[in-house]
């Protein structure tokens, strides 16, 4: 019994590694754009790195560069970090049903994987009626963490010999990783309705200069309509019949 669950624990840990493989080869050039980024701006190297192992969201990393940049206030810089990471309570929230049976300091652990990227592909397994076990999440989670992390150490060891000018060029890379992801994601009503929604109020938003609200109203737009969107078509596909209807069918 021990050689089966080591076996199975082994075979879980090849496909978490395999499936963190392509998230971690995207990661690590874009956490090393950060770590170039923050270095040139004058960011200590230390703080850099730290900021990488506490916060581990691109979004609120590349803004928060932004924030001290335009020396923006305390108060306002942790508020908006805090507003744009409240996604990450609904990742939680959906993905606990899928824990229920872990102990707690493993669910605290597996906080780590929920980025964007990496709750795509743990809820999509999960979806299909995999079990999401530890040995899997865990090494998963750890993997594309590690990948950041190492990403923005080796960034901002480049930092110094960046020119102002490739600075610039690099800031598109975290745009760039999001524009990938969406081409390479479901080509469905639902998923395309929410995309343009919030790309839409992300963009009027920029256009107003109110800073990270558009991403946050863009994506709480977005995910609301394409929620709305798929549960309709999905009561047309599978009306429901009346308790009449269905009581003379069973007769």
């Amino acid at each position: 019994m021990n050689r089966l669950n080591r076996s199975n624990r082994r075979e879980e840990i090849q496909l978490a590694l395999r499936d963190a493989l392509p998230i971690m080869l995207a990661y690590f050039p874009l956490s090393m754009t950060y770590g170039v980024l923050a270095t040139a701006g004058g960011l200590h190297e230390g703080i850099a790195v730290f900021s990488s192992v506490w916060i581990f969201s691109g979004g609120a990393q590349f803004m928060l560069l932004g924030m001290f940049a335009s020396a923006a206030a305390p108060v306002t810089i942790v508020s908006t970090l805090l507003l744009l990471s409240m996604r990450h309570v609904l990742y939680g929230a959906t993905m606990g049903p899928y824990l229920a049976n872990w102990r707690e300091s493993r669910k605290w652990l597996a906080a780590i994987g929920l980025t964007d990227e990496g709750f795509a592909v743990i809820s999509s397994r999960a979806t299909l009626g995999n079990v999401i076990l530890p040995s899997y999440y865990i090494t998963f989670a750890l993997a594309i963490y590690g990948s950041w992390v190492a990403g923005t150490a080796a960034g901002t060891g480049l930092g110094s010999f960046v020119t102002a000018e490739l600075a610039e060029v690099l800031t598109f890379a975290l745009p760039a990783l999001f524009i990938a992801l969406l081409a390479g994601g479901e080509r469905t009503l639902p998923y395309l309705a929410a995309a343009g929604c919030g790309a839409v109020l992300a963009t009027l938003a920029g256009m107003l200069q109110l800073g990270g609200v558009g991403l946050i109203a863009g994506g709480l737009a977005g995910a609301t309509i394409g929620h709305q969107i798929s549960r309709r078509r999905s009561e047309r596909m599978n009306p429901v019949q009346p308790e009449g209807n269905s009581e003379r069918t069973m007769r």
